[in-house]
């Protein structure tokens, strides 16, 4: 059964992505933001805090954040949302999040303080002062977007707006929300809950490319195909998905460089990754990223 889509966005989403970035250490090497980014952030937090940051993972019970914000009724800004989650009680917390959870944590009302004390202090050390531009450009985003629904299936506008997640229908998928993100970007971070997909897509900022040399996405998918194993696999996946072990085998190396070497092809947009629930089945090649890169390129060669 076909899914609906919806572009959902509110200044929390993006308060959650970027404290969800500094926290993804594996991440500061591949974000736009550059491996400087959190180092810099780090440097401004009180010693308090990047001491709490220090020792803070993204413990299973951090999915259910983006589902909080994607409840919320307070979607004008911050702070609201904050004081919205710190007034449920557990029996509010119970009710809100049982159609899309069977698992609660051991410990509810202490799960959702540390939610909101982290974010009540990354807001105030760092994302209350974010450029705003970035946040009314996400809205923009999620608007434009927002005005394709219906002018294509709802899978292939999915996969169009994320840059090759594909999340495949049937199950009890009744909806995937799209989400713009600036910090996270070239990564989706999707999770699902039973009938709703969350996905916080990459989305490009005007004025956030670079004003000299390639935009980060160009030089993402040039560097992408400059490694042969690369290519071969594009042309392996030509015809028709694959899975990850079907693509190791086909390359005849270990998983940890194909997985490096289908990483940076996702990144740049030149796969699809097939989802089910919250698992990647298997991966096709984006023919539409292919004449994509012809047009940036030609459009960069002629700027």
């Amino acid at each position: 059964m076909a899914y609906e889509v919806e572009f959902s966005f509110q200044p929390a989403n993006e308060l959650i992505v970027s404290l969800h970035t500094y926290l993804c250490k594996i991440w500061y090497k591949r974000i736009d933001l550059g491996p400087d980014w959190a180092p810099e952030i780090r440097s401004g937090l009180t010693d308090d805090f990047r001491q709490e940051l220090d020792s803070t993972d993204l413990s299973p019970e951090w999915r259910l954040i983006f589902l909080f914000a994607y409840l919320s009724p307070e979607k004008k800004d911050q702070p609201g949302f904050l004081h919205w989650l710190e007034s449920l009680s557990l029996g509010d917390l119970y009710v809100l999040l049982s159609p899309y959870i069977q698992n609660f944590p051991a410990d509810m009302l202490a799960v959702r303080d540390k939610f909101v004390h982290l974010l009540s202090e990354w807001n105030s050390q760092y994302f209350a002062k974010v450029e705003p531009g970035i946040v009314t450009a996400l809205e923009e985003d999620a608007e434009k977007n927002r005005a394709l629904i219906g002018r294509m299936p709802a899978v292939e506008l999915a996969e169009q707006t994320t840059s090759g997640m594909y999340f495949e229908p049937g199950g009890s998928l009744a909806k995937v929300v799209l989400t713009p993100q600036f910090h996270f970007v070239p990564g989706n971070v999707f999770y699902s809950f039973g009938p709703v997909t969350l996905c916080q897509y990459p989305a490009s900022l005007p004025g956030h490319d670079h004003e000299e040399g390639p935009s980060p996405k160009l030089y993402r998918m040039l560097r992408s195909l400059s490694e042969k194993s690369r290519l071969r696999i594009l042309r392996f996946l030509r015809s028709e998905p694959h899975s990850f072990i079907e693509v190791v085998r086909y390359l005849g190396i270990s998983k940890g460089i194909t997985h490096e070497h289908l990483f940076s092809l996702r990144c740049a947009g030149l796969l699809k990754a097939h989802v089910t629930g919250e698992t990647v089945t298997g991966y096709s090649l984006r023919t539409s990223a292919v004449g994509e890169l012809q047009e940036l390129l030609l459009e960069y060669l002629e700027d």
